[in-house]
């Protein structure tokens, strides 16, 4: 029998996966870090500018629901949302490029 402390760990990961894979839809590199810390976290990176990263949290809330986090504690929306959740990701993780000259 896994631990409660497991099964809460075992949640976000699945949460932070299926947030991994609508980011790489959106062409930026995700991968789920489970071991780096206490809690399992998402690590972003933006391809076109690689020093842009992001760590993104799952966490729950008292009344079971989840929701993701960025690092600095910004709430970015609920886990059941996985879409929305993903654009603002993207929109955080954004460079806008400058036309060369």
């Amino acid at each position: 029998m896994r631990s409660e402390g497991a099964v809460v760990a075992a949640d976000a990961i699945d949460h932070l996966q299926r947030l991994a894979l609508q980011l790489e839809a959106h062409a930026f590199q995700a991968e789920v870090e489970s071991r780096s810390g206490p809690s399992p976290r998402l690590h972003v990176i933006n391809p076109v500018a690689p020093a842009r990263t992001e760590d993104v949290f799952a966490a729950h809330e008292e009344d079971g629901e989840w929701w993701f986090w960025l690092s600095w504690a910004g709430r970015i929306g609920p886990a059941e949302d996985v879409a929305t959740a993903a654009e603002r990701v993207a929109s955080v993780m954004h460079v806008i490029r400058h036309p060369e000259r």
